[in-house]
């Protein structure tokens, strides 16, 4: 049985007026404060974007934009791969279809140049985001359990601040975007009393305390051939049981959560 999702990778560019249209309809679904011109502008500065559609009348139900760079870490030539605005329908929360494209474009990037490391700069506005990068790479900044190498503190906010300027605050490691910002809609990924027991919700929502407000906490993520490799495997499994869940209920069988 087949994903009722399915991915793709596409050049920003390659986008049409309709697609733009749907994207924007889709963060307005889910964020507050989400005008045209700060969609289109973090848009506009990124090279590609994942798309998300449903296999059954192709509605766009999420997608994510990506920005490649290179930059200097200590000396060595490495690749960023920035996550930009990302979003996915509440409705299909739970498949793995969008790791499982963001993995595959990682990793088209490192087999460009093998020897190169590469970093993904994610913000996290909401857990479920901060949860995607600990829950598949144990190389994540900040995280509760793990203590970065000499020197990667200081090219995060090297890079930060060059890249987000005043609205990064080094101090508290988020970013607090000046003016009118989108935060995610009220009763949208809240932390309620359940999540706040889960250890890395808790360590997310005491480094970004203002996330309500739309605040975003800036994380920083070393993805290694093993790591990605792993990731992937995780993902196309999770997918796996997801039909076998879906094929069991439609054939009535009762199946637990």
């Amino acid at each position: 049985m087949m994903s009722p999702l399915k991915g793709s990778t596409v050049r920003r560019d390659a986008l049409t007026e309709a697609q733009r249209g749907q994207m924007l309809a889709l963060m307005q679904l889910c964020y507050t404060g989400v005008s045209p011109e700060r969609f289109a502008e973090d848009l506009d500065a990124k090279q590609y974007v994942i798309l998300l559609h449903t296999r059954r009348g192709g509605e766009l139900v999420g997608f994510s934009t990506l920005r490649v760079a290179e930059e200097l870490a200590g000396g060595q030539r490495v690749e960023v791969v920035y996550s930009g605005d990302t979003v996915i329908h509440p409705d299909w929360w739970g498949h793995k279809v969008l790791q499982v494209c963001f993995g595959r474009f990682v990793l088209s990037r490192k087999l460009r140049h093998p020897l190169r490391p590469v970093h993904w700069l994610l913000l996290s506005a909401g857990f479920r985001t901060y949860l995607l990068a600990v829950n598949y790479f144990p190389r994540t900044m900040p995280r509760r359990d793990w203590t970065p190498p000499p020197g990667r503190a200081d090219f995060l906010q090297a890079l930060a601040a060059r890249w987000f300027g005043a609205q990064y605050d080094a101090s508290r490691g988020t970013l607090r975007f000046q003016g009118a910002h989108y935060r995610v809609r009220d009763g949208v990924a809240p932390i309620d009393r359940a999540a706040a027991l889960h250890p890395d919700i808790a360590f997310f929502a005491e480094r970004n305390p203002r996330h309500g407000e739309g605040e975003e906490l800036v994380c920083l993520v070393e993805i290694r051939w093993w790591d990605l490799f792993l990731a992937l495997g995780r993902s196309v499994s999770g997918q796996l049981r997801g039909w076998a869940r879906r094929g069991l209920r439609n054939a009535g069988v009762r199946v637990g959560t």
